[in-house]
């Protein structure tokens, strides 16, 4: 029979033996996680999806901008997961006004993706205080509720769980046209 120090040492030395497997586990991005097969967020991709609600969506464009000219436009389309046409169904704060606390918008996709697969369920948005677009949402607030956008969607891998990044634009006839003519490039992928 084994004394009871020997046995103590057993149970500790098991005991350590699944705590470092744990360990070892922990260290390593699970093979079956949805995000593994995603790309990291790069600087590069967040040029293209910088999370930003385009200034024009709230009816003001100081720059006059030309969708058929965007540089980025090209590249945003033939990356992205999804284009869709979307309309604005709420916009909460998280957080609490006296944090700065961050806007979550839920859209609700209209129709046929314009590129890629349309999202099964309402796409939601997450606008942080330090976020470009926050003052804009801020302003809007629910008078926003019912307005139409363009999201340009992709997901990304952000440690272990997958994190959609984006870029809105306003929904009119020449962003559309340029989305279509942008559209066959994503067979060059």
């Amino acid at each position: 029979m084994p004394s009871l120090s020997s046995l103590a040492r057993r149970r500790l030395a098991a005991t350590l033996l699944v705590l470092a497997a744990t360990a070892c586990a922990a260290g390593h991005d699970d093979a079956a996680s949805p995000a593994s097969s995603l790309p990291s967020y790069s600087p590069e991709a967040a040029v293209l999806f910088d999370d930003v609600l385009a200034p024009a969506v709230f009816g003001f464009d100081p720059e006059g901008r030309t969708p058929a000219k965007d540089p980025k436009l090209r590249d945003r389309t033939r990356l992205a997961e999804f284009v869709v046409a979307a309309r604005v169904v709420t916009v909460s704060r998280v957080g609490g006004v006296q944090h700065h606390g961050a806007y979550e918008l839920t859209l609700d996709p209209i129709g046929s993706a314009l590129v890629g697969d349309r999202p099964a369920g309402p796409i939601l948005l997450n606008v942080p205080a330090t976020n470009p677009s926050y003052t804009w949402v801020d302003g809007a607030g629910a008078h926003w509720v019912g307005s139409r956008l363009i999201v340009f969607g992709r997901h990304y891998r952000d440690g272990r769980v997958a994190t959609l990044h984006f870029r809105c634009e306003p929904d009119t006839p020449d962003m559309r046209a340029a989305i279509g003519r942008d559209a066959g490039l994503r067979l060059l992928r």
